[in-house]
């Protein structure tokens, strides 16, 4: 007898954000390396935005999960939002501007919404790299 698995919200969302993933590489036509270096590059950036170019700021919040975990949601939404406002219909040069538009740091960086969101999460991943750091220490 076959038995159904319920899936999980976060196994939804999962799947969810690797079509939505894979749909946007095919509407931009990239590979996934091309995508997934865009989407390293835009955490680098942004990191370094918001630390202002803090060498030590910069170096603590790419060396933790949180900020890399935050980085990953932002990014699902921005691509869930581009995927409901553009198709395949828009013209190649207009869905690339577009896509860079939706995930240009210097534009999420002003945003007041996502500097909100950005501040919590570095109080997180400072509570991570703290508790990482209690726990060599003993």
């Amino acid at each position: 007898m076959k038995t159904l698995t319920k899936t999980s919200h976060i196994q939804t969302v999962k799947m969810q954000n690797l079509s939505n993933e894979q749909q946007v590489q095919k509407l931009l036509n990239w590979t996934e390396l091309q995508y997934c270096q865009f989407k390293f590059d835009g955490g680098m950036a942004y990191a370094k935005r918001m630390t202002y170019n803090d060498a030590i700021g910069f170096d603590f919040l790419i060396k933790t999960r949180f900020f890399w975990q935050f980085w990953k949601n932002e990014w699902a939404k921005r691509d869930a939002e581009f995927l409901l406002l553009y198709s395949a219909e828009a013209g190649a040069a207009l869905l690339h501007d577009q896509y860079l538009f939706q995930h240009n740091v210097y534009r999420l960086h002003d945003d007041n919404l996502m500097a909100r969101i950005s501040t919590s999460m570095v109080g997180y991943a400072l509570d991570e790299y703290m508790a990482d750091f209690k726990q060599e220490a003993k």
